[in-house]
């Protein structure tokens, strides 16, 4: 099995690194394809080439990645997907993950996303993909979504790889803490906005939270309650009518696992509220 480990980040973020190690193992093969430089915002944009048609791409030092194929692609990352798929750098893929986002990719700001858009352009050209994301600045919120990630690719083979974009949203808690695992659909408002300022001749950008309370039972409502949030986004072609259903029960069913497991661990009582 072969998957391709993107980010919207950059080469160097550490949630690239987290989730390339939590893809890897059990005889998988893995290449890492990831923008040269923070590529936030770009949703599914191949960018703008202007070098004659041609695209910088460059070789991380080994220390990055642990031996792991990667490759540093000057441009946002659904041009470094779209490549990928076509064979560009060896391989296709049979499975796209994309992140770890730090910051919280729900609601419509999904849109936007270079997270989400590098799976919705692996879905386009028939290829399962996954994108994570968590709160920012947050080494636990990495930990625990790595944890989480591994039950999530688990269940997309399980389901067969079907060509479908699946968006997963995990709280910045111990992974025994987690209240649960639930579906869906992105709500009006997301966790996580940027707001604008006209300033002279500029617009500056921030960063800030939207407060609960969010549409009930959204995406971001179930990140505010301490659940992960899982949405198969819907795709703008025609797909298998039964790929959401397939995909829906086997991550069900790896998070059951995962939270038997993290029971016979007897890590702490909390442990056996995050049973679906």
């Amino acid at each position: 099995m072969r998957i391709l480990v993107t980010n919207d980040d950059g080469i160097e973020a550490a949630g690239l690194a987290a989730l390339a190690a939590a893809a890897g193992g059990g005889g998988r093969e893995l290449v890492v394809v990831a923008p040269s430089a923070e590529s936030s915002g770009s949703a599914a944009s191949l960018g703008v080439i202007r070098d004659r048609n041609r695209v910088t791409v460059s070789v991380p030092g080994d220390e990055c990645f642990a031996g792991i194929e990667a490759y540093s692609v000057d441009a946002p990352p659904a041009l470094g997907v779209r490549a990928a798929c076509s064979g560009a750098f060896g391989w296709k893929p049979n499975l796209v993950v994309s992140g770890i986002n730090p910051g919280f990719n729900t609601g419509r700001l999904v849109l936007h996303s270079g997270t989400v858009g590098a799976v919705l352009t692996a879905a386009s050209l028939d290829v399962c993909a996954a994108a994570f994301s968590t709160e920012a600045h947050s080494v636990l919120g990495l930990d625990t979504t790595s944890r989480v990630a591994t039950s999530v690719i688990g269940g997309l083979v399980d389901a067969g790889l079907p060509p479908v974009a699946v968006n997963v949203n995990v709280p910045a808690l111990p992974f025994q803490e987690l209240r649960g695992l639930r579906f869906a659909d992105p709500g009006t408002v997301s966790c996580d906005d940027v707001a604008f300022d006209f300033e002279g001749n500029s617009l500056a950008l921030r960063r800030r939270r939207n407060p609960p309370p969010y549409d009930d039972r959204s995406d971001a409502d179930l990140v505010a309650c301490g659940l992960i949030s899982v949405t198969v986004l819907a795709l703008p072609w025609r797909t298998d009518t039964n790929a959401e259903s397939r995909v829906v029960a086997a991550i069900e069913r790896r998070w059951i696992l995962a939270s038997a497991s993290c029971e016979r661990a007897n890590t702490t009582s909390a442990c056996r509220g995050a049973r679906v």
